[in-house]
This record gives C-alpha cells, structure tokens and sequence, in this order.
C-alpha cells in the first residue's frame, strides 16, 4: 500500500485549514502534516515535516505569499504548491502561469475542484481552476486557446477531463444534456481538436 502524499497548509484563517484538513481525511490519499498562519514558520516546518505539496492562501498575516515562492523553492526545490484564495488572479494583476506554482484553485469553488488540483499537482502535471482563466500572452498555445473559452466551457472541459459524460456533466450542472452537447462541439472548435482524444490531449 503506497504512503499517503503529506500536504501543508499555510492559511491565514485556522478555521479554514482545518475545514481542508477536514475534507482531506475522507481521501485517505492524502494526509495533513500540519498548518500555520505565520509566513516565518513555513519553511521550518516544510524541512521538518517533509511534505509533498503546500497548499498556500495569498495573504498571510499581511504578506503577499507571491513574494515569499522564491525563498521556498530555493530552500525546497522539489515541493509542489498550490495556491488557493478567494482572489482572481486578475483581481490582484497575477498571471498564474509566469508563477512558480503548480496549481491555483478559487476557495469558492468547492472541494471538488481542490482534490482534481491536488490529484493532478501528484501527478506532476499543472492545475488551474475553470473558474479563473488565463491571461498570459506569454503563455504557450494550449494556454492561449483556453483563454476563448468561456468559464461554463472550462468548468465542462474539467470535468471532460475527469471522464464525466455529458449526462453525469449535465446533471452536475443543472443544465440539459443538448447544451453540454454544445458547449463541447464550441469548446472542440475553440482548442482546435478534432475528436475528445485530442481535445484531452491538448489539455
């Protein structure tokens, strides 16, 4: 049996960190090694507790937490972080995929957007919620294609993604199965894909 993949939580709110705690201990996949609100406490505890990804909220006791990624990737090049916030990145000028962070997910956006972060930031492979967008110019095509998407197609190319079919995603979203239909034909259109191989593929 493979050892749980260890998660620290840096949040601002205990309250919050032990919600995510609290969600975490139903996919035993995961474990919680610890949490703290103090932005100097981060990477003494990353090197002593050794997890795998650092689930990071952006404001931290009145620190940017873009602004401390540096000092933790030189001290912990291997650690995966995943920002979550009630921000857009749009809202607080970031550009996600410019950041040295391998996921960001929105905390309105529900739990099950975060475990699809963290089982794919596992995976080594990036993650970046539905609801946010992307608007870098800099970053590469397949980026750059999802930015036309709407923010239902992104929702409904995520869970595509996940092997959801277009019932499942219909009644997931309280829409009819006819404008899943048609938003996937918009959103092959859109990524340049001809079938939901190469569409899955391009994402």
């Amino acid at each position: 049996m493979k050892s749980p993949i260890k998660i620290f939580i840096a949040e601002d709110h205990p309250f919050y960190s032990k919600g995510v705690t609290n969600v975490l201990e139903a996919h035993n996949q995961y474990v919680v090694v610890g949490a703290t609100e103090f932005p100097l406490e981060i990477i003494p505890n990353l090197k002593s507790r050794k997890p795998s990804i650092l689930i990071l909220d952006i404001n931290l006791s009145g620190y940017n937490s873009f602004d401390l990624i540096p000092e933790i990737k030189m001290a912990l090049p291997t650690i995966k972080i995943l920002v979550l916030s009630m921000y857009l990145p749009s809202d607080i000028n970031i550009v996600v995929v410019q950041k040295d962070i391998d996921g960001y997910v929105l905390k309105n956006s529900g739990t099950e957007f975060l475990i699809n972060a963290l089982n794919a930031i596992s995976t080594n492979k990036k993650y970046w919620d539905p609801n946010i967008g992307l608007d870098s110019h800099h970053a590469n095509d397949t980026f750059t294609k999802k930015t036309k998407l709407s923010t239902r197609e992104l929702e409904i190319l995520a869970y595509l993604k996940e092997g959801f079919t277009n019932k499942q995603i219909a009644q997931k979203l309280f829409i009819s199965e006819f404008t899943v239909k048609t938003h996937r034909k918009n959103i092959m259109s859109k990524m340049e894909a001809n079938n939901i191989v190469g569409l899955l593929k391009k994402y």
